[in-house]
């Protein structure tokens, strides 16, 4: 079913509206937590503290007061002030906004998966450190086409990543920083002591990490989260992605980015012939495979599904290609 005018108009503002909340949260995110002048022996110093990665706050002088410490004060206070009557402007009109944008019944993804995601895209993870997967990217695939896909192909509430690496570029310590911004949205999430691809949190929310069979050995020595090397991975990094700006069931937008969807359709086609794969994930593979490659043909002309498309595809993947 097609999106309305009205519900397309609305997604144009939530993008609009994230990409200001950003320029606002980019800047507010590098500046420290505060600054305040201490005593030490009858003379004042100038002390700032900041969050770490880690979650820890860190403290640190910046020297005695002058005018170079007096000035570096004043400068804080007032950039942080103006940058945060910026952010609260923008997150009223997110409020204001949000039963509208539910109401709308546009593409929409949980809270949880809504709050991983914009702190993953403020630490500058989404579309160049990791791709959504799994049934949430098909909710970007919506917004890209303008479409909503049928009953039934519906994403549950846990989210899939792929790392976007290879050979030459694996960063065995991105798991780690994905792991502490995680943390940083929720500090209940773990790593699943028998599955080490899979965090998860008090509520039972799960984040599974998979990477290629390129990126394995640099990978070898993630930890603690350890993403599952898995065949196929490698062709979901093909191709031209999709980043979209959706909102969660709160109505606040968030950023996503997912694979070029010709090559997450044969993937999943591909997925639905694996005899090691359980027959009832199998059955929803190619469910939402064939589904999917409909909407590119139908409603995503900018991704072609032509001879030359199929010509240059790798040879699992061309087995599954059907015709026109």
């Amino acid at each position: 079913m097609k999106l309305s005018d009205e519900q397309l108009r609305a997604l144009a503002n939530a993008g609009q509206l994230y990409e200001s909340w950003k320029d606002v949260m980019a800047p507010l995110s590098r500046l420290p937590g505060g600054m305040y002048w201490r005593v030490i022996r009858s003379k004042e110093y100038l002390y700032q503290y900041a969050a770490t990665p880690a979650g820890t706050q860190q403290t640190k002088s910046l020297g005695p007061r002058k005018p170079e410490t007096e000035e570096s004060y004043q400068e804080f206070k007032k950039t942080k002030q103006h940058l945060e009557e910026r952010r609260a402007g923008i997150e009223k009109r997110f409020a204001e906004f949000a039963p509208a944008w539910r109401a709308l019944r546009l593409p929409a993804i949980d809270r949880t998966a809504g709050s991983i995601l914009r702190a993953f895209d403020l630490a500058g993870f989404v579309g160049t450190g990791v791709l959504v997967i799994g049934t949430y990217a098909l909710k970007a695939y919506e917004v890209e086409a303008a479409t909503a896909f049928s009953a039934g192909m519906d994403a549950t509430e846990d989210l899939d990543f792929t790392l976007l690496m290879n050979e030459r570029t694996a960063d065995p310590d991105l798991p780690r920083r994905l792991l502490l911004t995680l943390k940083q949205v929720d500090s209940t999430f773990v790593i699943n002591v028998g599955s080490p691809k899979t965090a998860v949190n008090k509520n039972g929310y799960r984040i599974d990490l998979l990477a290629n069979n390129a990126a394995a050995a640099r990978l070898s020595t993630a930890r603690p989260w350890k993403p599952e090397v898995l065949e196929g991975q490698e062709w979901l990094l093909l191709g031209k992605r999709v980043s979209v700006v959706l909102i969660d069931f709160d109505g606040w937008p968030a950023a996503i980015a997912a694979p070029d969807p010709r090559y997450f359709a044969l993937q999943k086609l591909w997925l639905s012939k694996r005899r090691d794969r359980p027959a009832i994930k199998r059955a929803k593979d190619q469910r939402q495979g064939e589904a999917l490659l409909r909407t590119v043909r139908d409603y995503m002309p900018h991704y072609p599904v032509d001879e030359r498309f199929a010509a240059n595809l790798p040879a699992p993947l061309k087995e599954r290609f059907p015709p026109p």
